[in-house]
């Protein structure tokens, strides 16, 4: 099981847990089951509207101050 959070143009939107293993196939199904969604994301990778698919860059940690982040 995967959970997928998603937004609609209505600032609308939620968390859905399925079975859909991919990014793309849920981006569809979101797409299919609720009016007006423009972002779906899964961890650190998304799907929006204008951008398309993309992921979120990885956090650089400080290997002095592992707690430290940007």
């Amino acid at each position: 099981m995967k959970s997928y959070l998603f937004s609609t143009d209505n600032e609308r939107g939620g968390v859905i847990l399925c079975d859909i293993d991919t990014l793309p196939d849920a981006v569809e199904y979101l797409k299919q089951r609720f009016k007006g969604v423009v972002r779906v994301e899964q961890g650190r990778d998304y799907w929006s509207e204008k951008e398309g698919f993309a992921s979120l860059p990885a956090l650089e940690v400080d290997s002095k101050d592992p707690t430290s982040a940007p």
